[in-house]
């Protein structure tokens, strides 16, 4: 079983300090990734450039985590509030959840989603 908490808090911690090469350490080279940015990609390079774009447009930061998971551990739903702001400067705050797939404890894949 996964330690759902101990990523959580891993993967959290890594979006919300920009540490992008933290958070490429814990996912699989060619980890699967939809929701950041248009359409889907594959890897830890594109990873990498999807969050790196995707927070210089928002500056999004999350709190409030809620971890879910399956009763293995290798499917983790963290829902968050993201506070961030538009590309025309107004400030937000929206729930979304972000989706981990695990497999050995290393994420092969990673999807975020808004809610409504």
């Amino acid at each position: 079983m996964a330690d759902t908490e101990s990523i959580n808090h891993a993967v959290i911690e890594a979006l919300n300090a920009r540490d992008f090469s933290a958070l490429a350490a814990r996912v699989h080279e060619d980890v699967a990734i939809s929701g950041i940015g248009e359409g889907s990609d594959n890897g830890r390079d594109a990873l990498r450039d999807r969050l790196a774009r995707h927070f210089e447009a928002s500056d999004e930061s999350y709190g409030d985590a809620l971890v879910m998971s399956d009763a293995l551990g290798n499917n983790v739903a963290i829902r968050v509030t993201a506070r961030g702001k538009t590309a025309g400067g107004a400030a937000y705050s929206r729930e979304k959840i972000l989706l981990i797939e695990l497999e050995d404890g290393v994420i092969t894949r990673l999807a975020l989603f808004t809610g409504s």
